[in-house]
């Protein structure tokens, strides 16, 4: 049976753009009788479940075990089969060579707002070819194409920003630059406690140790949440031009990204 290649390719890019991981096994070799022919390819995802196939049975069901435990490798990898009653139960008599290749998408750059400061950290952050660059912004002239050329997607949601956001997960580096303080503390309240990576906040000392106090007397929110918050955003690097903001800001997303340091630049404590 031969596959679709523009099928398969075509689901490949949507995983990805789901932001999921997954191994791609297809069959290199094949020598005797085998259930399928070279070419054939599989997409095994992390939580076990497949599409396409290689032939079925015990050898594709080895094929997905060994997918999952490749899920953890960082290099491709191949694997030879033998598709005999002692190895699988099979009376194939074949042998079956399959490459492992894992799929996984780039870390995400969120960042929400699309003024100056988004739009310099937009280009720079895709200039790096680290991430997958996303913006997010209220206001159609600065959610568009020509404010944030590089970026991946551009997104024009609602006054509070929660439509149309992508989902976050672990390689989920969020950035908080709205032009308003309320929409700054609904952000810092959706993803303070989240499971993603990195979470930053522009604005002054002053701004983040109010902040901390409304959230905490107000909302009832944990001084412990706090702690994943990197406020005010950046490393301490000196300027106040856009691009340098952005630079100080990517450098700490790295710093993160790099050393899985979450070190804040404020003690939320002790506000």
């Amino acid at each position: 049976m031969r596959i679709d290649q523009e099928a398969l390719h075509r689901r490949i890019a949507t995983l990805l753009d789901l932001r999921k991981h997954f191994v791609v096994a297809t069959i290199l070799e094949t020598k005797g009788s085998c259930p399928q022919q070279s070419g054939a390819k599989i997409i095994v995802r992390s939580d076990g479940s497949f599409e396409f196939t290689i032939g079925g049975g015990t050898f594709e069901a080895e094929v997905i075990q060994d997918s999952l435990a490749f899920l953890k490798s960082d290099s491709p990898q191949t694997r030879d089969y033998k598709l005999t009653k002692s190895e699988l139960g099979m009376y194939c008599q074949g042998l079956v060579k399959v490459f492992f290749e894992k799929y996984a998408p780039r870390p995400q750059l969120l960042i929400f707002g699309g003024g100056h400061v988004g739009q310099a950290l937009s280009r720079i952050g895709a200039a790096t070819e680290l991430f997958s660059v996303v913006v997010v912004d209220d206001r159609k002239e600065y959610a568009s194409r020509k404010k944030h050329p590089a970026a991946d997607r551009i997104i024009l949601t609602d006054r509070n920003f929660t439509k149309k956001i992508p989902q976050v997960d672990e390689e989920t580096y969020i950035v908080i630059l709205t032009r308003c303080h309320a929409t700054d503390k609904l952000l810092v309240q959706k993803y303070a406690d989240s499971k993603t990576a990195y979470v930053g906040l522009i604005g002054s000392q002053a701004k983040i140790r109010q902040f901390a106090r409304e959230l905490q007397q107000e909302e009832g929110m944990q001084a412990k949440t706090f702690e994943r918050i990197h406020a005010p955003v950046g490393l301490q690097i000196g300027g106040k031009n856009p691009s340098e903001i952005a630079i100080s800001i990517l450098a700490e997303v790295l710093l993160v990204k790099n050393s899985k340091r979450l070190e804040r630049s404020l003690d939320f404590k002790k506000a």
